[in-house]
């Protein structure tokens, strides 16, 4: 990691990604008690739960982005690469820059589908397993001159 001095506004960025995630996360926490059946009957959760996934994703690459920028002076070429780019840094762990890179490929199908077109099991699966955001989160926190926790 650079020991050069992060910007404050980009520094801001990151903090106000996380708060996104953070948000979204207890949008979403509380969509997981609904049932597979009752999240497929409800278009309007199902718009929410997808709205949130997206924003949430975005938010972290954002933070990903900002985090590569930094320490290598361009961005990343795609959003996977930008989780990998954390990897490649010691950032996150394999893990995590697996996991975080397939929610990127999440974000880009859930924001050029619609209607029918979303498979809404795929989604509900997403929606159950958010533990992928969380140590995101905690995995970045953990970069001194970033500790957004404190």
């Amino acid at each position: 990691m650079t020991d050069d001095t992060f910007p404050a506004d980009r520094l801001n960025r990151i903090l106000v990604a996380v708060e996104t995630i953070e948000e979204s996360l207890g949008v979403l926490a509380r969509k997981q008690a609904l049932t597979r059946d009752e999240y497929r009957a409800d278009s309007d959760s199902r718009d929410i739960v997808e709205r949130r996934f997206v924003k949430m994703t975005e938010a972290s690459i954002d933070i990903a982005e900002e985090l590569a920028k930094h320490e290598r002076g361009t961005p990343p070429r795609s959003n996977p690469e930008s989780m990998r780019v954390l990897g490649e840094l010691d950032i996150l762990t394999a893990e995590t820059t697996d996991k975080m890179a397939q929610a990127a490929r999440f974000r880009n199908v859930l924001s050029h589908t619609y209607g029918n077109i979303i498979d809404h099991d795929v989604v509900y699966n997403a929606l159950q397993d958010l533990e992928r955001y969380r140590t995101f989160v905690v995995e970045g926190a953990r970069i001194p001159q970033f500790d957004w926790r404190a």
